[in-house]
């Protein structure tokens, strides 16, 4: 089975898992404050600080802007569930704005009818790693006196105009999760040039206790499961995983498992900040072989499927290949899993968060999320995979 997700783990990590409980916490605080200073360098030389995962670098942004119960916040149509779920539980009000079938994104239009007298912040997603038109949103953000938050958990190194993903609102957060461009088993960045958003996200993060086992434990934890998913075992597991009639009862089940697991409210650690150094050097290999990836998998791919637009508004990040198919994608994946394909479909890729919100407005969320198929682009993936791939695909697109 060609699996949905490969995780990068190499022998450096495996050594970090042994000896990262080791250093003491002054020893952490010079290799974290390393770590954030190459980050800074590649985001433009912004402030940045990391956290403890891109939901934590959120909410710091959010009580840094004063947003409170009762105040509306913009959001995309189509993202992650969850993250509905979180502003709600802060009392706010989160107002959906459509997104482009294309691209995936929200668009400076969308944004803009989303916009009423309680609103107080917009949110704009570069999704899987595209740029968005965040020049667009950021005008008409600028235009209403709201702060732009950018959400960048899946564009570390993506650029527009010769400028980072991240530059061009009040604040930005990045994801250093498992499957991220930049990795660090856990995690997040909080990206602001507002020197009273640093000060207020300093107070809070400099008050965290030092401690690296929680993300010693989602490291073993991952390990485990990149040994399941490489042994010959993986394709009978997830055929049972993912054989639900609604997809996405096993990947809520998966977000929540690591929810359980990531640290909250703990200084991020010395062991993060080693593998976060490794990742950044790395960066930008790893973004031209996997967008070549991208690349050579979109020019493969049967009639039938409409990739993403994914480079109309700068140079994307590499983070998952996600395709429109009109068909059956229940039928689809079914048959691509018993040829040994590992596809995720409509609440496995990203969530609809219109009708979440009792909203009927975003058609264009709606068309993404009945359509989304995701198919693997990993490191994992040659070119033979990438062949075989293309000829599973073909074969199950037919009627």
């Amino acid at each position: 089975m060609i699996p949905r997700r490969r995780i990068d783990i190499g022998w450096a990590d495996l050594a970090d898992l042994l000896v990262g409980g080791g250093d003491n916490p002054l020893a952490a605080a010079a290799q974290v404050r390393a770590f954030e200073n190459q980050a800074a360098a590649l985001l433009g030389g912004l402030w940045v600080r990391a956290t403890a995962s891109g939901r934590d670098a959120l909410d710091l942004i959010l009580d840094g802007l004063g947003l409170g119960a009762g105040d509306e916040l913009v959001v995309p149509a189509y993202t992650l569930g969850e993250l509905i779920v979180r502003l709600q539980g802060r009392g706010l009000r989160p107002v959906a704005a459509d997104v482009d079938v294309d691209s995936f994104a929200v668009t400076p239009q969308s944004v803009a009818r989303a916009i009423s007298p309680r609103t107080r912040a917009v949110v704009a997603l570069h999704v899987f790693g595209a740029p968005c038109d965040i020049r667009g949103i950021a005008a008409v953000a600028a235009q209403h006196g709201l702060p732009l938050i950018e959400d960048c958990a899946h564009a570390f190194g993506a650029r527009i105009d010769g400028r980072p993903a991240g530059s061009f609102g009040s604040a930005a957060l990045f994801s250093l999760e498992v499957a991220k461009p930049v990795a660090t088993f856990g995690g997040g960045l909080l990206v602001t040039a507002d020197r009273e958003l640093q000060a207020a996200a300093a107070a809070h993060l400099d008050r965290r206790p030092y401690s690296p086992w929680p993300a010693a434990r989602k490291t073993l934890m991952k390990c485990l499961e990149e040994c399941a998913v490489r042994s010959p075992a993986y394709g009978l597991a997830a055929r049972m995983m993912f054989r639900e009639q609604k997809a996405g009862g096993f990947e809520r089940f998966y977000r929540g498992l690591h929810d359980r697991v990531r640290p909250a409210d703990v200084a991020f650690s010395c062991f993060q900040a080693r593998r976060g150094l490794r990742r950044l050097a790395g960066l930008a290999q790893r973004n031209r072989q996997l967008n070549q990836l991208w690349t050579d998998l979109a020019a493969a791919l049967p009639p039938g499927f409409t990739v993403q637009a994914r480079a109309r508004c700068g140079e994307p990040a590499a983070y998952n290949f996600v395709a429109r198919h009109a068909g059956d994608l229940l039928r689809l994946r079914r048959r691509a899993q018993a040829l040994g394909l590992d596809l995720a479909i409509h609440g496995e890729v990203l969530d609809d968060v219109a009708p979440l919100l009792g909203q009927t407005d975003c058609p264009g969320a709606a068309q993404v999320f009945a359509q989304a198929v995701a198919i693997p682009l990993h490191l994992g993936i040659d070119a033979a995979r990438l062949r075989r791939m293309a000829e599973i695909l073909a074969a199950v697109s037919r009627p």
